[in-house]
């Protein structure tokens, strides 16, 4: 069939008519954003999972460290571990979830200590000794260099505690202030013990000794659940603001 320049002209005016318009139609159609449906339940908002331990206890020493020799047949590993023990079985017959950094004679390094408590984040850590000397508890808080140096997001390891040191002293004068009502011999200090200085949430160390002069009465059990359960009852009114992570 031969075309006359007439024809061949409009079949080409159509042909560009007819591509424009498609041209067009995708291109609207790749700008227009698409909208989802309106009766779309909206995305559950997900929370942080809440600590597994609100209160994390270390018995001191443990393994090849001994600790100090309270006597020929009680070291320190073993006292301090039954304490342990005992403390978390009284704060968990008070609804509150403790754990133990060690629950058997294992070697534990400061730096290990620190790091699991680190990465569990309790509300609370409690480091434990004994001691022969002394009488009843003493409490302590960290005492930190003052030339840490922070490098961003990453702490110095030796003052990781700073930005918890306000909260562990807060609840170092709540227990005390709880145990002076019972009449325990006490007292509070701060020092550089580690690894309170390594742990980045609130972290005090508990210190006990025999109040007769006898260090056997470390092993009594009646002592132990009297010292625990003293422990338990200081820490009971303030899990609420240690769940919380902030001070009244």
């Amino acid at each position: 069939m031969r075309w006359n320049n007439g024809a061949r002209l409009l079949a080409q005016l159509l042909l560009g008519t007819a591509l424009l318009a498609v041209a067009a139609r995708v291109s609207l159609f790749s700008q227009t954003p698409i909208q989802p449906p309106a009766n779309l339940p909206a995305s559950p908002q997900v929370q942080p999972a809440p600590p597994r331990y609100l209160v994390m206890i270390d018995p001191a020493h443990g393994g090849s460290d001994a600790g100090a020799a309270l006597n020929p047949a009680m070291p320190e590993k073993d006292v301090t571990l039954v304490f342990a023990r005992r403390l978390r079985l009284e704060l968990n017959n008070r609804a509150i979830a403790a754990g133990l950094v060690r629950d058997g004679d294992i070697t534990v390094s400061l730096d290990q200590r620190a790091g699991m408590v680190n990465s569990a984040q309790p509300a609370l850590y409690i480091s434990l000794h004994a001691a022969s000397e002394g009488s009843g508890i003493v409490l302590y808080t960290a005492m930190l260099a003052s030339n840490g140096e922070d490098r961003g997001r990453f702490l110095d390891w030796q003052t990781a505690q700073s930005g918890a040191l306000v909260r562990s002293r807060w609840a170092q004068q709540q227990i005390t202030a709880s145990l002076e009502k019972t009449g325990f011999p006490l007292r509070s200090l701060i020092a550089a013990l580690r690894p309170l200085n390594n742990v980045t949430v609130p972290a005090i160390a508990v210190e006990v000794a025999p109040t007769s002069g006898e260090v056997s009465q470390l092993g009594s059990v009646d002592y132990q659940s009297m010292v625990c359960a003293a422990l338990a009852n200081a820490i009971v009114p303030i899990a609420p603001a240690l769940r919380q992570g902030t001070v009244p």
